[in-house]
């Protein structure tokens, strides 16, 4: 598996005030992972490009297919696709800055440029003027009006048989396949219909349903899995917490419960659950971050202690 950040615009990184290290800050057991860059100038993103580098992140990422509001006020993200040409200027020089691959993660089209010609188009250009070989592609357009974010992400209808056509029509790109795949059986499906994708991106099922992760060993990677509960999930997260929040004063408990939140989704009494990691005063009580997973162990444990130490297969 590979683990993406969160997109960063390339102001963030050059002006944030305690300096660069701590933002893009992570740990050799996240390898492989990849930074998710913004913006739209040359210069300043192949100098993220370096620092990126530098950092020993395994590949950098640039997203031209977040739509919200502020990003377009910002003129990159999903906009971008409607100028193909500065898209593969941008990754051109983020190539010439890199040793370490770049790629890129956009949609299918944007508002009426959503024809499969536009999107082959936009392919070819980007991978041949821009040097980009590797693909993210949410299989969906974008709206830039009339939409809010959440609503991008679900209301234009997937189209996963173009992406699979682009792998047949360029045949020397990789392709990775984003939006919708919520059960593992799909994500199966999808990967097995050509066994020519490279991967699935599963980022907003891996927060909404963390436990489904627990079997894809088994699954995708044809090894055992570690089967470790719940509970023993938690206690290395408290563990693990209270590690990076030594390393890096940035980090804030919010930021370590949200991984963990949905973890009891489904489940009796899950929403007790979140509510005690969701609470701020349950952490000012407690010295450490592991004390306050402890505490809501102890909690669930008189709720549901059956699905606290359930195994995966």
């Amino acid at each position: 598996m590979t683990l993406y950040t969160e997109m960063i615009h390339e102001n963030t990184i050059l002006h944030f005030k305690n300096g660069y290290e701590d933002l893009l800050q992570f740990y050799p057991i996240e390898h492989p992972v990849v930074c998710q860059l913004g913006g739209n100038n040359l210069e300043r993103l192949g100098k993220c490009v370096e620092i990126c580098q530098n950092m020993g992140y395994d590949e950098i990422n640039l997203n031209v297919g977040c739509p919200s509001p502020k990003v377009q006020e910002g003129s990159f993200g999903a906009c971008l696709m409607k100028r193909p040409e500065i898209v593969s200027e941008i990754t051109k020089t983020m190539c010439s800055h890199s040793k370490i691959p770049i790629t890129v993660k956009c949609r299918l089209g944007v508002d009426d440029l959503d024809s499969y010609e536009f999107t082959s188009k936009f392919i070819q250009e980007v991978s041949k003027i821009g040097g980009v070989k590797h693909f993210i592609l949410h299989a969906r357009k974008a709206f830039l009006k009339g939409l809010n974010p959440a609503e991008n992400r679900n209301v234009p209808p997937l189209r996963y048989d173009w992406v699979l056509q682009l792998k047949k029509d360029f045949p020397h790109l990789e392709f990775t396949i984003n939006g919708g795949f919520k059960e593992i059986d799909k994500i199966q499906e999808i990967l097995k219909e050509t066994n020519q994708l490279k991967g699935c991106m599963i980022g907003r099922l891996s927060y909404d349903n963390p436990w489904i992760l627990s079997d894809f060993d088994r699954v995708f990677y044809n090894k055992p899995n570690p089967r470790l509960s719940r509970r023993e999930i938690l206690e290395i997260w408290g563990q693990y917490g209270d590690f990076v929040m030594e390393k890096n004063k940035l980090i804030k408990p919010p930021t370590l419960v949200k991984p963990v939140i949905n973890l009891f989704a489904g489940e009796k009494s899950n929403a007790k659950y979140r509510q005690f990691l969701g609470d701020p005063q349950n952490f000012k009580n407690n010295a450490k971050f592991s004390d306050t997973i402890l505490s809501c162990l102890e909690m669930y444990e008189e709720i549901n202690k059956e699905a606290l130490d359930k195994k995966p297969a």
